[in-house]
């Protein structure tokens, strides 16, 4: 499911309502653009939501924070920071609040410096 090529990662999770892909430009302490695309249970793209990306290292206790990611259209959203400060397995949150629910996805980040 994960994909580790070079330094990018993309992994694909669903919920109740959604499947959502997300994809990072690479997993280690640079600043990195998280992409992610997101599905209804029928494959539409689901538009007008807001996608909150929020990367926790629970083990540590590390949170880096929360990014609100920005409308790319067609279902795809995107936000860009440093999103992970040590090496390690960061849980990688993606929370979408549309239609007056909220629904969270986790991914399982390996970061390597």
């Amino acid at each position: 499911m994960a994909a580790c090529g070079g330094s990018g990662y993309s992994q694909t999770a669903q919920t109740d309502s959604y499947t959502i892909q997300l994809a990072l430009d690479g997993t280690d302490f640079a600043e990195r653009t998280a992409t992610i695309d997101l599905r209804d249970r029928a494959g539409k793209p689901v538009d007008r939501a807001q996608v909150v990306v929020a990367p926790i290292m629970e083990s540590m206790g590390m949170v880096s924070p929360e990014q609100t990611a920005r409308s790319l259209g067609d279902g795809r959203y995107q936000a860009r920071a440093a999103f992970f400060s040590m090496i390690g397995e960061w849980e990688f949150d993606v929370r979408v609040d549309a239609g007056g629910k909220q629904e969270t996805a986790r991914f399982k980040v390996p970061v390597r410096q």
